[in-house]
């Protein structure tokens, strides 16, 4: 690693370009970049994970759970790395394992906060180094292998040149900045929509339950025909790991009678490991209200990173 020196042109500053070489570059600590980055690293490669907020865990820290370790015969049909995390999980309180679901097949509930605990003990127990609060911001190719890419950090900006590079970013960003062909949403354009998650404490589950039983028009049978018999007001009551999605006909009278200003027709929580504790799914944007936020970001957001090579 070359040591930084700063100097200024004309008020700016300017840095000198660090540069590391690895075998393995990582960009992005979510569960794939996490997964990529200790599993190499156990094979024997020096291996250095780019994130660029100040944990790690990505998704793992937001209050969603993990879906679809089991299948519709209840088999559990996910293992490996996966399966590891969820038993350190476990094994500490931060997860009761996977549970069925009627709606789900399976949910496997984790504490977020302990998630962004045991990512930075395991990489660190495989003897991965880290960069955080570093972004993409240029990647160079050669006969369409990337050479290196560059990253910027708190007034740093650091070359990274390895073997392998893995995009863990959750967007394809290393890719399409290498010029690899990318799609974007489905057929009509429209995108997975964005999800904002708060915990809310002091919520009374039971109460809610008994709410729903005298009221099972909340729940999302109506809507949902395929759901599977047992998605009740008991389950919600009974599953420590159960994920609420309803109240839509309470969702449309308070629309009606002008109480309720938050574009969206369903209320969704996942039950967290401490008692009374929520995560909510705030807000999905979707079709037209997901074009509108588009819109602004192209308008006001300038990109850092350069257009693909």
């Amino acid at each position: 690693m070359k040591p930084k020196s700063i100097f200024s042109i004309q008020g700016k500053a300017v840095y000198d370009m660090k540069q590391i070489k690895k075998d393995v570059v990582v960009i992005g600590g979510g569960p794939g970049g996490l997964a990529a980055a200790i599993t190499a690293a156990r094979e024997g490669a020096s291996v250095l994970l780019v994130e660029r907020n100040g944990y790690l865990g990505g998704q793992l820290g937001s209050g969603l759970p993990f879906l679809g370790f089991l299948d519709k015969k209840r088999r559990r049909i996910i293992g490996g790395f996966a399966q590891e995390f969820v038993d350190r999980l476990e094994a500490a309180g931060a997860s009761y394992g996977h549970e069925y679901c009627p709606h789900h097949l399976s949910t496997t509930l984790i504490d977020p906060f302990y998630a962004r605990i045991l990512s930075f003990e395991m990489v660190r127990e495989a003897g991965v180094e880290i960069l955080l609060h570093c972004e993409l911001s240029d990647v160079k190719t050669e006969n369409g292998k990337i050479t290196s890419v560059t990253v910027a950090g708190k007034g740093q900006q650091i070359e990274l040149l390895a073997n392998v590079f893995v995009d863990g970013t959750g967007d394809a960003d290393l890719a399409y900045m290498a010029g690899a062909e990318c799609v974007k949403g489905d057929e009509d354009g429209v995108l997975q929509p964005p999800t904002l998650m708060f915990n809310l404490g002091g919520v009374d589950i039971d109460r809610f339950a008994d709410y729903l039983a005298a009221n099972p028009e909340q729940l999302p049978h109506a809507v949902i025909p395929n759901i599977e018999e047992g998605y009740d007001a008991e389950f919600i009551r009974n599953t420590k790991s159960a994920i609420f999605l309803g109240l839509n006909p309470l969702i449309e009278k308070l629309r009606k009678e002008g109480n309720c200003p938050v574009y969206r027709d369903t209320v969704i929580f996942i039950k967290q490991p401490i008692p009374g504790h929520v995560a909510i799914n705030t807000i999905r944007l979707l079709t037209l209200m997901a074009q509108i936020f588009a819109t602004l970001v192209t308008v006001r957001w300038r990109p850092i990173c350069r257009s693909p090579r």
